[in-house]
């Protein structure tokens, strides 16, 4: 009786083992039926969101009294803490369609669009500044796209994004070109080595047109070797108003990029500039005779062009991914005035030496110590006396992150 009954007792066991998981498989089973299938994301993979922000302290050796430093978009604001740029953006890349949306903020957005017409209702200074890029593209062909509404100017080296170049301010010649255009732009890669673009723009720098005409633009990028670079944008276009006469604007911008070591890098830039004259004084004292109320001066519509050319040669050093020294040596010759105006006999004549010391042991943050010296021919640059003086001195940090 005793074997009979440990007999039964190892049965028993034995079943309760082997059914126990039998169980439990059955018991998961039905739980993992009874799990809700994940919620899909609704975006599509290709969208992508990042955002950017740009803050600095400029020191200015003048000490003007003015807060707002002329001839200048970047760190603009003399000592003073705040932000040159920030902004959030969408970006999306699809076989046929692409686009960009970012909204924008800073003192430098309030530099770039002063210009922006703020008279006009349905698109002033106010509804646009706040817009960095807004367009959207299809593709027609391949290697081959079409982009239409407002994004960033073609002409030039160094971008708005401070992070980008290897300088934290901007050289004059590139606060003298757009910034943004908006319009509509071809692009196309004829060859790997051979890229072309064709723009049909309001004008140079300018989202509320203010005339009846368009602009054009081009850009021809060669890539001589994968570490050479040639780059020629041009630009033509009228930049008066209709109840002016016309000022055809002509511009040429050549960039020459050479990375001779993955820790040495040049660039030079040239660029010409040509604008046709708003009027003619004409010497013509026999209008008197014919009738008195008339001067001896006649003014007429001019075919003379101001010119005026610009010099820029970047130098950068990298250390290891953690320190980077960049050198940037500008000339700006502008004596007509069609750009910066000064009020001064010669015009703004004027040359920049500039040195970038940065800290990239933060990636993608970054830290930035600039010193920025300018020197013109004419006084144009303000001093705590409130009078003028040839030579500005900068000091700028700067911190920056992008994601």
């Amino acid at each position: 009786m005793k074997q009979l009954g440990c007999s039964k007792i190892l049965a028993l066991v034995s079943l309760f083992f082997f059914c126990f998981p039998l169980l439990l498989a059955e018991e998961n089973k039905e739980q993992t039926n009874q799990t809700p299938a994940p919620i899909q994301n609704p975006l599509p993979a290709s969208l992508k969101f990042g955002a950017f922000v740009d803050t600095y302290y400029s020191h200015n050796s003048n000490h003007p009294l003015s807060k707002e430093r002329l001839y200048a978009t970047q760190a603009v604001r003399n000592d003073e803490f705040n932000i040159n740029l920030g902004f959030v953006d969408a970006k999306w890349q699809e076989e046929k369609v692409r686009g960009r949306l970012a909204f924008q903020f800073g003192t430098s957005v309030n530099t770039n669009y002063a210009a922006e017409a703020n008279r006009d209702i349905s698109s002033n200074q106010n509804s646009v500044k706040h817009i960095q890029e807004a367009y959207v593209g299809f593709k027609l062909a391949k290697d081959t796209w079409v982009d239409a509404g407002i994004y960033f100017g073609h002409i030039g080296h160094e971008s708005w994004i401070s992070s980008d170049n290897v300088n934290y301010t901007r050289a004059l010649a590139l606060d003298y070109v757009p910034y943004y255009s908006s319009g509509v732009r071809l692009t196309t890669k004829f060859t790997d080595k051979f890229q072309f673009q064709f723009h049909v723009m309001n004008g140079w720098q300018n989202i509320t047109d203010q005339n009846k005409d368009k602009s054009l633009g081009t850009q021809f990028k060669f890539f001589i070797t994968p570490s050479f670079t040639v780059t020629a944008n041009q630009f033509v276009g009228n930049e008066a108003p209709d109840f002016e006469r016309k000022q055809t604007r002509l511009y040429n911008n050549t960039i020459l990029e050479w990375k001779a070591l993955d820790w040495l890098s040049f660039a030079v830039s040239g660029d010409m500039g040509a604008q046709k004259a708003k009027e003619s004084f004409q010497y013509e004292p026999w209008w008197k005779e014919i009738n008195p109320t008339l001067g001896i001066y006649t003014n007429r519509e001019s075919n003379a062009y101001n010119q005026w050319y610009h010099g820029t040669f970047w130098t950068s050093f990298r250390f290891d991914d953690l320190y980077r020294l960049s050198f940037r040596i500008e000339r700006f010759y502008d004596p007509k005035q069609v750009l910066a105006t000064t009020y001064t006999r010669n015009g703004f004549m004027t040359n920049g030496y500039t040195a970038t010391f940065d800290l990239l042991h933060w990636n993608p943050g970054l830290i930035r110590f600039e010193v920025t010296q300018k020197e013109s021919m004419d006084p144009v640059f303000e001093t705590d006396k409130n009078k003028h003086t040839r030579v500005e001195r900068l000091f700028i940090v700067a911190a920056s992150v992008r994601y």
